[in-house]
């Protein structure tokens, strides 16, 4: 944990003012508006979820009086079939005693023209009698039935014994019952005599078309993907008439079903996530629920969602452009101080003049502006102490040694070695007494590119001696810069480092040092390539941190910036094992 607030506490401090505060004023605007904007959709989208679901419950509960109206005829029927008084008198007479041949016919053509009433209306299929007794015409007619055929069907056991005195049944509800046909809805009520009240004549059958129903409930517009359920007291019921619905939660909640007889439920594992919206229907003693998820009931949201998140995004866009408004004010006169700063880290002091006010800013800025005077002056001061110091050395060289006579000793040695056919030592010290003459050069300081070049040439010549011709040397002279002017020792301290810490180390102790000499438009670069071993970066810093006596690489450097100002100096480019390139950068002045 601790390791994560310090990643998270190091990266905050690496982020720019600037940026700090728009993120700050963003938390301090988005955030809130986000909590905002969500629970004023979750308190929206629960509202609209019950409005809508008590909608589709209305909805339900109007397709049931529907349906209720659809089976008043079944009602009707039973109702007129036990005031009847001829179906009043044949049952009783089927019951009591055998027909006579007349009674038969009679009988048989009163209750055909009494079914025949009522065939073909209101979604009445058939119209059936069952009878006490064995009428002889029970066999010549489809409608007419002896009460056994009742009794091969446990389900009617309570209508039977009297427990109940009607009862709707589904075709499917009935297994053993074959005059019953498909996709049927059954009406069965006991017909009493209405002399004995308590005696039972028989029992009369309504078979109601079930498409009627189906056509109601599907009648209800549900959203795509929601589905409806129906279920008779024994089982699911309808499944193939009903509209195709892809909720896929039917079976859930038949498995959880509500104990209340209409309502609006949740259910399944996710809680608020599926929805029943049911009610029983009366008289048939179906439940009928419409199955859909809260996606479904929330449809109605979608709009208040989508203009919450619009509106969220304004304010946001809003937010962003305001906050970088806000900031850039903030942070304009701080970046010209920190610009400043900057410059002055190379060198540059300026400061800002026009700088109004008395608050935090114009105060640092004024604290600024004295302090870069300040370090200019101090600067210059350093400057030129630093060159009467380089004088002072340079002179305390000179002193050291009286070129006349260390250039007349030279001569004499050189003759000497002529006189013994010592060529090799000649040769060698006449190349001394040439960089010496070339190096003191009576005191001045600056020398032309060629006669640098010839110094140097003279060092390797010597040096050479020491290794045997190992080292080739190479010069290389942009036409036009022989006579250019420059400051001397230049070359010298950067070809002996190649020597030293390049070729020396090599096997063999053998190479190549090339030195190049070219201008690019206001300076005059110097070039020293060896194919050494090169140099490590911290045997490179070394070389610019340590003081040397003489003309170190760190001497050299400092020596170029104080004549041709920071922008010059030496530059390394070397990796280990792939030789060095030193170049040295001056600003091109005129010529001899």
């Amino acid at each position: 944990m601790r390791t994560v607030l310090n990643k998270l506490s190091g990266m905050y401090y690496n982020i720019n003012l600037r940026t700090k505060l728009v993120i700050s004023y963003l938390i301090l605007i988005i955030i809130p508006v986000m909590v905002l904007v969500y629970f004023s959709y979750i308190t929206i989208h629960k509202s609209v979820v019950e409005q809508t679901g008590n909608a589709y419950l209305e909805t339900l509960k109007q397709a049931e009086k529907n349906i209720a109206f659809g089976i008043e005829t079944a009602y009707n029927i039973a109702d007129l079939t036990q005031s009847n008084y001829d179906i009043q008198q044949i049952l009783r007479t089927v019951s009591e005693r055998a027909l006579t041949s007349g009674e038969v016919i009679d009988f048989f053509n009163l209750l055909n023209k009494n079914v025949s009433n009522y065939v073909g209306k209101s979604n009445v299929l058939k119209v059936s009698y069952f009878m006490k007794g064995n009428p002889t015409f029970v066999s010549a007619s489809p409608n007419f039935f002896g009460i056994d055929q009742l009794q091969r069907e446990g389900g009617l056991k309570p209508l039977l014994d009297g427990t109940i005195k009607e009862k709707w049944f589904y075709a499917s509800d009935v297994e053993h019952l074959s005059i019953v046909q498909n996709d049927e809805v059954l009406f069965i009520k006991e017909i009493k005599d209405i002399n004995r009240f308590q005696y039972v004549l028989g029992y009369v059958m309504i078979e109601l078309d079930a498409k009627f129903i189906w056509s109601i409930l599907n009648d209800i517009r549900l959203p795509d993907g929601a589905e409806t359920l129906v279920m008779s007291p024994n089982k699911r019921i309808g499944q193939t008439q009903l509209l195709a619905g892809g909720s896929g939660v039917s079976d859930l909640f038949l498995k959880s079903l509500p104990e209340e007889e209409e309502g609006i439920a949740s259910f399944g594992p996710a809680e608020r996530t599926n929805y029943a919206v049911f009610s029983k229907a009366k008289g048939l003693d179906w439940q009928i629920a419409l199955l859909m998820t809260e996606k479904h009931l929330g449809m109605n949201s979608r709009w208040i969602q989508n203009f919450m998140l619009g509106l969220a995004g304004v304010v946001s866009i809003i937010a962003i452009i305001t906050a970088f408004i806000i900031s850039g004010s903030i942070t304009k006169r701080l970046k010209k101080l920190v610009k400043l700063i900057k410059h002055a880290e190379k060198g540059n002091f300026e400061t800002e003049d026009n700088i109004r006010g008395n608050d935090e800013y114009a105060r640092l800025q004024r604290s600024f502006n004295k302090m870069s005077t300040r370090i200019k002056a101090l600067i210059e001061e350093v400057y030129q102490a630093q060159i009467s110091k380089q004088e002072a050395e340079m002179k305390l060289l000179y002193a050291q040694i009286n070129p006349h006579f260390l250039y007349n000793t030279l001569d004499i040695i050189q003759w000497s070695a002529l006189r013994i056919d010592a060529k090799e030592i000649a040769e060698l010290t006449e190349s001394l007494a040439k960089f010496l003459r070339l190096s003191l050069n009576e005191g001045k300081e600056h020398i032309s590119v060629a006669e640098e070049m010839m110094e140097v040439s003279n060092y390797m010549h010597i040096i050479n001696y020491r290794y045997r011709g190992a080292i080739q040397f190479i010069t290389d002279v942009e036409e036009g810069l022989e006579q250019m002017i420059m400051i001397k020792m230049i070359l010298q301290p950067l070809v002996e480092n190649a020597v030293i810490h390049g070729i020396r180390p090599k096997k063999g102790k053998a190479g190549t040092v090339a030195v190049r000499a070219y201008r690019e438009e206001a300076y005059m670069y110097l070039e020293v390539i060896d194919d050494g071993v090169g140099i490590t970066g911290e045997r490179l810093q070394q070389l610019f941190e340590t003081e040397s006596r003489g003309y170190g690489v760190k001497n050299v450097h400092q020596r170029i910036q104080v004549y041709y100002g920071e922008e010059c100096g030496l530059q390394f480019h070397s990796e280990p094992g792939s030789g060095c390139r030193v170049v040295a950068k001056l600003k091109a002045s005129g010529s001899v």
